[in-house]
């Protein structure tokens, strides 16, 4: 080892000099350098290096190269020599690293991202290897193929990396989408046309991207994908030269993936952005001939003219309004219908420009939504939002979700939410509680569980004009059976402390401890009104009695219930009890709760 690390300090020999001599540092910072090198070269030439050896000592360099730079600004020098020598040594130890963990992905594009910066010449000879060991990734194929492009500008060199890549992943979205893209952008390049080469080249590229969408029709099934498509021959340097493959995708679009409301939403907002169907049937290839041998012509490249007719906004959100209507017929689902009226929302954001044509679109969706019987609980609530603000909006309101109720008995409980939320709004206390006494009676107490929830907070908000109102509910939300009502009982507590006695309190406690089914928050909610109404002179039987009931409920599938006995136990109550207490426990709970009681109460133990 000495002697490999003499032969590496003599070979850094020549790059101290020239930063000695360059009076950039001095002599111990210099020897700070030359100690910090040599202890990184000491852990790789141990048998057991790691990957984060070579991670520390790249970084390491790294700093280094920018401190000479710094320097180098600092002392107005230039140490080009020193700076290449640095950089030998980080690809070195790139090398070295990626021959060592060859499976580290990350060092692999950590190496290729130095590399661009710092010699792009040999970006293509790392990402070769890298695919040695990581060809099973697209997204590596995927990565070279777009720097080849952009960096070399070959459309050989490009074209041979996606062939090879698709042949390795020809099902990959991510390479298709990339190598389409290239192709277009190849085929709508921005340069002038100098002679009959360039002109087939561009035809060339235009052929393979209708070539390569053929090709993968039959292996990729994710309509999202050909949407992608779609979305990149709408760019305007594409929107001309892409036109009849344009017709193509949507034509099998409409084909293969008709049942998909994703893709009746896609066309009608192409609709939105200008893109009109009728526009794209009637263009013919002679067409598009003739516009990109007009946009190879311009100066910038930009089309001039379009397939596309220029429509007015409203023509647009007229035709975009005519597909979703088609969309519905053609599928009558609720995801159809909530992308129909999500776009007519979204419209509804900016009214400013043809404000009343929106304003109607929007109301003619939630009218025909209604009507279909397929308007979701989301978009109910945006349209009695929206009819609230109307003079007659309340009646209206009453109207639609008394229907409603009708077409949607499976969400019944959801529409009696939002019919006491109105009244809420309103102040109604009367409607409130009458739809909330329909409800439970039409549904059943166990389905209305949000409702008691709004009932309880809407009467404790009017609690000086309805106070009796809300104890009435608290009473009867604390007698109820199911397990999920149990918080109301704790609430009950709470309430009763508020506005009463600690005495009143107790008893109530009392009397809810014999009401099946048991509730832990009840127990909780005692001790903690106990502990809060505590004072030296208290007797803590009480407090004790809120641990003693949790455990003896719970005892046997909750660990807390315990720990919260011992706890209170240790603090405030026996401290011999402790151990009996733990006995108890360990005796009560299912016995694969034991082990991480034990632990548990050993911890308790430690910390006391």
């Amino acid at each position: 080892m000495a002697e490999v690390l003499k032969e590496i300090q003599e070979r850094d020999l020549g790059e101290y000099e020239a930063i000695k001599a360059s009076d950039i540092c001095t002599d111990e910072e210099l020897r700070k350098l030359m100690v910090e090198r040599e202890r990184y070269e000491v852990k790789l030439l141990q048998s057991k290096k790691s990957i984060l050896n070579y991670i520390e000592y790249i970084q390491f360099e790294k700093n280094t190269h920018k401190w000479v730079t710094e320097k180098e600004t600092q002392r107005h020098c230039s140490l080009p020599e020193v700076k290449r020598s640095i950089i030998q040594r980080i690809i070195k130890l790139y090398r070295n690293g990626t021959q060592q963990f060859p499976q580290e992905e990350r060092l692999w594009k950590s190496f290729i991202q130095f590399s661009k910066k710092s010699n792009p010449g040999q970006v293509s000879g790392v990402y070769e290897k890298m695919l040695g060991y990581h060809g099973d990734k697209d997204t590596v194929w995927c990565d070279y193929g777009l720097w080849a492009y952009e960096f070399t500008q070959q459309m050989k060199q490009v074209t041979e990396i996606f062939f090879r890549a698709l042949k390795r992943h020809p099902s990959s979205e991510v390479i298709n989408l990339a190598f389409f893209d290239i192709l277009i952008k190849e085929t709508a390049r921005i340069t002038k046309v100098n002679n009959a080469i360039d002109i087939m080249e561009r035809q060339l590229g235009l052929e393979r991207a209708l070539l390569l969408y053929r090709n993968t029709k039959t292996k990729i099934k994710n309509v999202s994908y050909y949407l992608k498509l779609l979305e990149r021959c709408e760019e305007p340097n594409y929107m001309n030269c892409t036109a009849l493959l344009q017709k193509e995708i949507i034509e099998d679009v409409m084909k293969n993936f008709f049942a998909e409301p994703m893709v009746w939403d896609f066309l009608a907002q192409r609709e939105l952005r200008g893109f009109n169907m009728i526009d794209l049937q009637e263009v013919t290839a002679q067409q598009v001939a003739e516009l990109q041998e007009q946009q190879m012509q311009t100066e910038e490249g930009i089309p001039q003219e379009s397939i596309w007719k220029s429509h007015s906004l409203k023509l647009r959100i007229e035709l975009c309004f005519k597909v979703y209507e088609k969309a519905v017929a053609a599928l009558p689902t609720e995801a159809m219908w909530s992308y129909f009226i999500n776009a007519m929302l979204d419209l509804n954001q900016d009214v400013k420009t043809e404000g009343d044509v929106k304003r109607y679109c929007l109301a003619k969706a939630f009218n025909m939504g209604h009507k279909s019987q397929l308007m979701s609980i989301v978009h109910y609530q945006a349209l009695v939002e929206m009819l609230l603000q109307s003079p007659n909006g309340l009646t209206q309101v009453e109207t639609i979700l008394q229907e409603a109720l009708e077409y949607k008995k499976s969400e019944a409980a959801k529409i009696y939410e939002l019919w006491m939320q109105v009244y809420s709004k309103a102040a109604n206390e009367s409607k409130f509680y009458e739809i909330f006494c329909r409800a439970n009676k039409e549904l059943g107490v166990t389905k209305c569980l949000q409702l008691w929830h709004l009932a309880i907070r809407f009467y404790e908000a009017y609690s000086e004009d309805h106070g009796k109102k809300l104890m009435v509910i608290l009473q009867e939300a604390a007698k109820q059976t199911h397990p999920e009502f149990g918080t109301f009982r704790a609430y009950y507590l709470e309430y009763t402390m508020r506005n009463e006695s600690l005495k009143k309190t107790r008893e109530l406690y009392d009397e809810m401890c014999q009401m099946p089914p048991p509730c832990l928050e009840l127990h909780k909610k005692m001790a903690e009104i106990e502990l809060q109404a505590k004072t030296k002179s208290t007797n803590i039987s009480r407090l004790r009695l809120c641990y003693e009931n949790a455990a003896h409920y719970f005892g046997k599938s909750n660990t807390d219930v315990w720990l919260d006995l011992l706890k209170f136990e240790r603090d405030m109550g026996d401290f011999k009890l402790m151990s009996v207490i733990y006995d108890r426990a360990k005796s009560t709970l299912d016995p694969e709760l034991v082990d991480a009681f034990v632990t548990e109460y050993s911890l308790l133990k430690v910390l006391q």
